[in-house]
């Protein structure tokens, strides 16, 4: 009767207690083949401490990145939203605030987790000029009239 199990593997727990039975001399030659294998398997274990670390930290990052990309979609959604619903109610200079170059801001602030400074002064420009199109242009003020024009004479 043959069974299917693989012969076990020795560990080097197993090899020092076969050589613990021999004299001391055979143990001290076995420790000392034992102890560069103990050093390589401290060193496969901290290998693998600091891969798994290496992977919960990946981990941890592409949780944070993905939750800016829904923060980011959320907000736009809700300024794009929130832009309809205030031009519908005749008030598209506040429309222009929210459908205007602060969305795309925002949207790069979350997703790309920076803002340049070049990018920041485009965007206060584009917002400036946005706003000055959606306010209708103010009429200059009449000029008074000089009182001493409308009697048509001297003043005393």
């Amino acid at each position: 009767m043959t069974s299917n199990q693989q012969p076990r593997q020795l560990n080097s727990l197993d090899i020092a207690m076969q050589w613990a039975a021999l004299p001391p001399e055979h143990l001290k030659a076995a420790l000392a083949a034992l102890e560069p294998e103990l050093a390589r398997l401290h060193e496969l274990s901290l290998l693998r401490a600091r891969l798994e670390f290496k992977e919960a930290q990946d981990r941890r990052t592409h949780n944070l990145y993905l939750g800016g990309l829904i923060a980011g979609f959320i907000v736009v959604v809700a300024m794009l939203s929130g832009a309809v619903i205030v031009g519908i109610n005749d008030m598209p200079w506040l429309a222009a605030m929210l459908a205007g170059p602060s969305v795309l801001s925002l949207a790069g602030l979350f997703v790309l987790r920076r803002v340049d400074s070049a990018s920041a002064r485009e965007t206060g420009r584009a917002h400036r000029e946005a706003l000055a199109a959606s306010q209708p242009p103010t009429a200059p003020a009449p000029a008074p009239a000089d009182p001493a024009a409308g009697q048509g004479g001297a003043v005393v």
